[in-house]
């Protein structure tokens, strides 16, 4: 078995190679929320204005915080690295229990193979090596795979092997409540393969045990969450009123139906993706590796598809399945020649790309808030307005320092009736900048009512493809550019095209 330690001094290493910002969640919905619990300031987002979300995750990252606090070294680079090596510890706990799963079904060849397609992967040292709470959830939900009961000879199920992984798994929904699907498909697959003989009896007891564990969880997530919000609430119930009742789950952007199928699943297994195929095919035809991991990732990606909105990073939690299923192919097909060749092909396909994003793609979000930072801590720097699309940048978890800082809003309506009327200045600001900003550092009231006016900051952010737009505003405002930072080759999103501007307001000091 490899050895957890060696597993963790890999990625802690990788650790040290993310510098860049790719999804706003990676910062805003975990490490924002646990720096206001630490420090006592800082911004939360809608979601967790309306209870949406649930504090367990973040509670993670505050512990981390709480610690810094306490030994004095929260002014350090450690406020930013620290967070990361949380994130490196479930990263690599990925990695282990991925090996185990992997040698319960298909035996210890395969699992070498599983465990190499882990610590390639791009999905791991990119996209689980981050703050997620996908990154937790398949943490939790990877340990539950390496101790589930799966119709195998090598894995068959004992007396008392069910509790454990429905802690896990348990856990996994505390965590992010949305992964009951995956784990109400392998519940069912569960039950359905139950032998004839004794099946009633068979069926209550997992019931009775999922019942109890699932009962437990549900305590603990109302007690946590009791802790973060100071009042009884349950997150799961606003979610679902939000994203389902009201259907507005694609206000952050709708997808097609098959999205899973043909977007999330090539993006995370890229080069991969070939021998995921065809290990579940050499298992099917050959019945020598179960196909119930198969089956659960299958159902669950039909779950997960029934809602407007998805991501590829909602599927992290089936990457331990890909790998093994991946590792059952490569393994059937590597020769003493192949297998070398099959290796430097993932390696090739997995590493560059991985060290483009954690290296170079979005890094200029990231690096501006180290600017800001060292100048807030000179004082340099008194406040900051960012003229980007909302959570275009990390905030208070990487300035950590407690200055005026406000961004564009662009908080969605939260019932159907609002969303024709519904305003939000991002919006705004991208279709008319330069009359935006006229009204919202306006001194007359009239036009400063249209809007929540604010003051001139001393320091403004925002891209360079904006900045072109409204370069002669600026300067009558009375901003002139004072850094820039590199942020992408590339940009998905047209509104976040160029380097990142750093424009500061004449007459304050230098930063």
């Amino acid at each position: 078995a490899p050895s957890f330690a060696l597993l963790l001094g890999l990625r802690l290493a990788n650790a040290l190679l993310v510098q860049t910002f790719i999804h706003p969640d990676e910062t805003w919905q975990s490490l924002e929320v646990g720096h206001r619990l630490a420090f006592g300031y800082g911004f939360v987002t809608w979601e967790w204005r309306h209870a949406l979300r649930g504090f367990a995750h973040p509670l993670l990252f505050a512990g981390v915080y709480r610690a810094l606090r306490v030994l004095g070294l929260d002014d350090t680079f450690l406020i930013t690295a620290a967070p990361y090596v949380l994130v490196a510890v479930i990263a690599a706990a990925v990695d282990y229990a991925t090996f185990h799963f992997a040698r319960r079904v298909a035996g210890r060849e395969v699992a070498r193979w599983a465990l190499f397609c882990s610590v390639v992967s791009w999905s791991m040292s990119s996209g689980v090596m981050r703050p997620l709470v996908n990154s937790a959830e398949t943490a939790f939900t990877a340990a539950a795979f390496a101790h589930w009961p799966w119709s195998q000879p090598q894995a068959r199920a004992r007396s008392g092997s069910l509790p454990l992984p429905l802690v896990f798994a348990a856990l996994a929904c505390i965590i992010r409540p949305t992964s009951g699907a995956l784990w109400l498909v392998a519940g069912l697959v569960l039950l359905v393969r139950q032998p004839r003989p004794r099946r009633i009896s068979r069926t209550i007891r997992i019931v009775s045990t999922a019942a109890v564990i699932g009962a437990a969880a549900l305590a603990a997530m109302l007690a946590i969450d009791y802790v973060g919000y100071q009042r009884w609430v349950f997150p799961p119930y606003q979610f679902y009123l939000f994203n389902v009742h009201e259907g507005l789950a694609t206000w952050f952007g709708e997808s097609p139906p098959l999205y899973h199928l043909y977007v999330s699943l090539p993006i995370l297994f890229t080069s991969m993706l070939p021998f995921v195929i065809h290990g579940v095919y050499t298992a099917f035809c050959t019945q020598r590796v179960t196909c119930e991991p198969a089956v659960v990732a299958l159902g669950a990606s039909v779950l997960f598809s029934l809602v407007g909105h998805m991501e590829y990073r909602f599927l992290y939690p089936l990457l331990p399945i890909g790998f093994v299923y991946a590792a059952v192919s490569i393994n059937a097909l590597a020769t003493q020649k192949t297998a070398r060749l099959i290796a430097l092909l993932l390696l090739l396909t997995n590493i560059v790309p991985a060290l483009y994003l954690n290296l170079v793609h979005q890094r200029g979000v990231v690096d501006v808030m180290k600017h800001l930072r060292q100048g807030a801590r000179a004082g340099d720097v008194s406040d900051i307005g960012f003229l980007m699309p909302c959570h275009s940048t990390p905030f208070y978890s990487h300035l950590h320092v407690n200055i005026p800082m406000w961004f564009l809003s662009c908080e969605p309506p939260l019932t159907q009736a609002a969303l024709d009327s519904h305003y939000w200045e991002a919006d705004d600001f991208e279709q008319h900048p330069a009359e935006f900003l006229g009204a919202l550092f306006s001194e007359s009231a009239e036009e400063a009512s249209m809007r929540l006016r604010r003051s001139k900051p001393s320091h403004l952010v925002l891209y360079a493809g904006m900045a072109q737009r409204i370069q002669n505003v600026l300067g009558d405002l009375g901003y002139h550019e004072s850094a820039r930072f590199f942020n992408t080759h590339f940009a998905g999103d047209s509104r976040r095209q160029g380097d990142v501007l750093v424009y500061r307001l004449s007459g304050t000091q230098s930063s």
